[in-house]
């Protein structure tokens, strides 16, 4: 029986599996630092996360395998991917806000701080995942944001790699 993603305790970040050394000696950085890196993200979104002033954050995920992992992986059928994971507690410890929906999905954008974001997800609609219904595809893009550029990676709680060659190779 698998927990409802509302009761998860993980946090997860989809990257290319190439960004991993780069990941561990400097850090999950924010796209606005970060240099030379397989990007794997829709152009339109980080055109918006620019105008909006959220290309500073790293953005997670509430659970595996949203909308967007989906459509990065089609997007890049050749590429490895691996997820970094962090813990909500650090999350909400460290004073990451919470963006209910998928950001683009929001006119205007609200963010807001972690137990207020929390609180406003829909999680009965996330939980469902039928990503044919509009509404639902955007809820399940409900991002939990860094407030700073980096985050080091004793803060990670672990990385998932899709195999076990992947995990011996690394």
């Amino acid at each position: 029986m698998s927990v409802p993603i509302k009761e998860g305790k993980l946090l997860y970040h989809l990257t290319s599996l190439s960004n991993i050394e780069s990941i561990l000696l400097n850090g999950l950085q924010s796209r606005a630092i970060v240099t030379n890196f397989k990007d794997i993200a829709d152009p339109d979104i980080v055109k918006f996360r620019d105008e909006n002033n959220i290309l500073n954050s790293v953005p997670f995920h509430f659970f595996l395998g949203s909308p967007f992992a989906g459509r990065a992986q089609m997007n890049n059928p050749t590429e490895e991917f691996i997820y970094i994971t962090i813990h909500r507690d650090t999350a909400k410890k460290s004073n990451f806000k919470i963006i209910p929906t998928h950001p683009k999905h929001m006119n205007p954008l609200k963010i807001y701080n972690y137990d207020e974001g929390f609180k406003i997800i829909d999680w009965e609609l996330m939980e469902t995942r039928k990503y044919d219904n509009p509404e639902c595809k955007e809820v399940c893009m409900a991002e939990c944001i860094s407030p700073s550029s980096v985050i080091q990676a004793d803060q990670f709680h672990s990385i998932i790699v899709k195999s076990d060659d992947v995990k011996k190779a690394y």
